[in-house]
């Protein structure tokens, strides 16, 4: 069997790929510390069972790296093993039919979910399957205009601003911006620009 682990941090990559030699045998992983270094290694994608990849790496566009991956070669399964438990994020990652997604400080189960994977299945892990609940009902909570006000809030934009933009009136805006607060449970507007920062951006 034949991994690839696409991380960054080498003394995590190293600390996965001695786990992985550990629970199987016969067994060869290729470690990169970019997709450029990954990109120069002309690799036969086809001779892989599994890539495991961080969402994040310096200077580099990894969705897009992910996305392409996914188009050439849609039956090579992808595990993002990240520190980031982000809406947007996971979002994006299930929109590209990535296979897995666990939380680095979520080590336990990381055989667990590479096994699930190998076997043919998909594997969210438990903390990142409560992102998604959790901050989905939320997200359902609000209106499409609801959403729009709070993106316009998330750029500066003031009540007056954004009554004049979406064609409604200042007392209007106020309304909204009181159910905004009241159905995140968020009490101030920076409660709300960080909310739309972490979630949609």
């Amino acid at each position: 069997m034949k991994i690839i682990i696409l991380d960054d941090h080498s003394l995590f990559s190293k600390g996965l790929a001695k786990i992985l030699e550990d629970n199987f045998n016969d067994i060869e992983i290729d470690i990169f510390n970019s997709i450029a270094d990954l990109t120069k290694a002309y690799l036969d994608f086809n001779s892989y069972q599994l890539i495991i990849s961080d969402i994040e790496l310096p200077g580099e566009d990894v969705f897009t790296f992910l996305s392409e991956l996914k188009t050439n070669r849609p039956n090579l399964p992808v595990l993002i093993i990240s520190m980031h438990n982000k809406l947007s994020v996971i979002n994006k990652c299930k929109e590209l039919d990535i296979e897995g997604y666990i939380l680095k400080d979520d080590h336990e189960f990381i055989m667990e979910g590479i096994n699930e994977i190998l076997s043919g299945h998909g594997y969210y892990s438990e903390k990142v399957k409560q992102t998604l609940d959790i901050l989905n009902k939320k997200e359902k909570l609000l209106t499409p205009k609801e959403e729009e006000i709070i993106a316009l809030m998330a750029k500066g934009k003031s009540n007056h601003y954004i009554a004049d933009k979406l064609f409604i009136s200042y007392n209007t805006i106020k309304t909204h911006r009181k159910n905004i607060n009241r159905k995140l449970q968020l009490s101030t507007t920076a409660d709300i620009i960080k909310y739309y920062h972490k979630n949609y951006i």
